[in-house]
């Protein structure tokens, strides 16, 4: 007999291949099923919701150097958003959005803050939180002595005497006085420390919480072993000199609440009612210059 002979090898059966094909792309959906849904967990996860709160991300930040006297609209920003500029350390109270954005009354920031800003989860939302925003990037106007935000410990301020006082940059050459405590009342400040204080108001209705700032020695704020020049036509307040130089007529010596307590080393006293400390007791290193001119008449 001759050899059997083998059927041809062609393509299986055409009924099978559409349930591999079948069973590949079940697989593949699944897969793809599966994916798509552990990316919309991964976003969840990551968008706030809910009230606007500590930790959470707005798109606005604040410039250093600047005083904030509005208080800006914006919205809250996932913080890994290319949007993000601030975050929230503190919420203070919520609203309801109005035309007016002036600034009623300072909110109660922690210290460290850039400014305040009225937060809402979309920008259609009338519904806002007032929040204490830190920019997630420097500069930060509210690190001490930047002259930004709100005047808090370790910023410097310009002289009130004529009722406009205000904060300014400690690196500036013409600040009147380093802030060393924030406080409710001038007898919380510390001691001795403390030589002058400031006392902030509000312009704009409301109330300021710790509106007293404790001045210590520094700027134009003198204390003892500071020299003084000829105070008999300083109007705009005593003026320092370098104790070396001519322009120095007197040495501070203390600076106390009543002559009593001047040391014996003392010769002259000025007197400045209602100051925290209103004596400055003096030690005369020279004649002014009328004194002298009434010598030569005399």
């Amino acid at each position: 007999m001759g050899a059997p002979t083998m059927p041809p090898q062609g393509p299986p059966p055409r009924g099978k291949r559409p349930a591999l094909i079948a069973l590949i792309a079940a697989g593949g959906g699944a897969l793809l099923l599966l994916g798509l849904v552990a990316f919309v967990v991964v976003q969840r996860s990551s968008s706030p919701s809910g009230p606007v709160a500590a930790e959470q991300c707005v798109g606005t930040r604040f410039e250093s150097g600047t005083k904030q006297s509005t208080v800006p609209n914006t919205v809250r920003v996932d913080c890994d958003a290319p949007e993000a500029k601030g975050k929230v350390v503190k919420v203070t109270r919520e609203g309801k959005r109005t035309a007016y954005q002036g600034r009623v009354s300072e909110p109660d920031c922690p210290e460290g803050t850039d400014g305040a800003a009225r937060v809402s989860i979309g920008s259609d939302d009338e519904r806002y939180w007032e929040a204490c925003v830190r920019n997630l990037k420097g500069p930060h106007p509210g690190d001490p002595g930047a002259g930004g935000a709100w005047i808090a410990k370790g910023d410097c301020v310009s002289s009130a005497r004529f009722g406009f006082g205000g904060e300014k940059p400690c690196s500036a050459s013409d600040w009147y006085g380093k802030v060393i405590a924030r406080v409710a009342a001038e007898n919380e400040c510390p001691s001795p420390q403390t030589l002058e204080t400031m006392r902030l108001r509000s312009f704009g209705g409301g109330s300021i919480s710790k509106p007293v700032l404790c001045l210590g020695r520094g700027g134009g704020v003198l204390g003892a072993g500071d020299c003084i020049q000829d105070p008999s036509f300083a109007f705009a307040g005593l003026k320092k000199a370098d104790c070396g130089t001519e322009a120095a007529i007197a040495k501070i010596a203390a600076r106390v609440q009543t002559r009593r307590e001047c040391p014996s080393t003392s010769t002259h006293v000025i007197e400045a009612k209602e100051a925290l400390l209103p004596v400055m007791c003096l030690q005369k290193l020279r004649d002014t210059p009328l004194e002298r001119l009434d010598k030569l008449t005399g």
